[in-house]
């Protein structure tokens, strides 16, 4: 069974006020920090870039011979729909977020043995912090029980029928990740440990704590990474 890889870099990046999937980061755009990961892998026969229709070219100007490049959805579940057509001849279906640059390749390779084995992989951290919860106002209401309970991270992967099965129950419904589609389906989603360095870009503190890791070298960007 192989697997195929898409890296969804469709969004708008209005909440980081730059473009996320090609701001410096290390001397290289941040979408070639992931592709670099998942190319050194090893475990994909395939990778797509998911972009706006409007910045295909710019966008493959980016990944050259490594990816191909297709158009997204107006949403980040349409770009995953988009990208499991593209994908069809694979029986793993890996998704990634751009936005998270620092996954590391053995992430890549962690996901798909796992969904291979058990149909589905979702990085994620065992949340440590307290957790509360506030009204509009910004009062705090309640403080909830953090007793297992995970934050979600990308690549996600699954087998390819439970994806396709998530998308025809989800009847144009929008989802802020690929495991929520699954898991709609009353589907066991398997957990596996996440990583620390794996943050997403949401905001420009964001993409500048990105960039001050890379420029210190405690973040690399995989070997062999595209030519410039």
């Amino acid at each position: 069974m192989t697997a195929g890889l898409a890296i969804l870099a469709a969004g708008s990046s209005s909440r980081a006020g730059v473009d996320k999937v090609t701001a410096e980061l290390g001397g290289w755009p941040v979408l070639v920090w992931s592709l670099a990961a998942a190319a050194a892998s090893g475990a994909f026969a395939e990778i797509v870039v998911v972009a706006p229709p409007d910045r295909i070219p710019a966008i493959a100007g980016l990944v050259g011979s490594r990816a191909r490049v297709i158009a997204g959805g107006a949403t980040r579940t349409a770009s995953s729909w988009a990208a499991l057509d593209a994908l069809r001849t694979h029986g793993i279906i890996a998704i990634h977020d751009a936005a998270r640059p620092f996954a590391t390749p053995s992430l890549f390779s962690t996901v798909v043995a796992v969904a291979t084995e058990y149909g589905s992989a979702v990085p994620g951290l065992a949340v440590a912090e307290t957790v509360r919860r506030a009204d509009l106002a910004g009062r705090a209401v309640e403080e909830v029980d953090r007793t297992g309970l995970w934050t979600a991270q990308t690549p996600q992967a699954f087998q390819r029928p439970l994806l396709e099965r998530a998308r025809a129950a989800a009847a144009g419904k929008s989802f802020t990740d690929d495991a929520a589609a699954v898991i709609a389906l009353n589907e066991d989603v398997r957990l596996v440990p996440g990583e620390r360095r794996n943050l997403k870009l949401t905001s420009t503190e964001d993409v500048a704590y990105a960039r001050e890791l890379a420029d210190k070298g405690l973040v690399a960007i995989a070997a062999q990474p595209l030519a410039r």
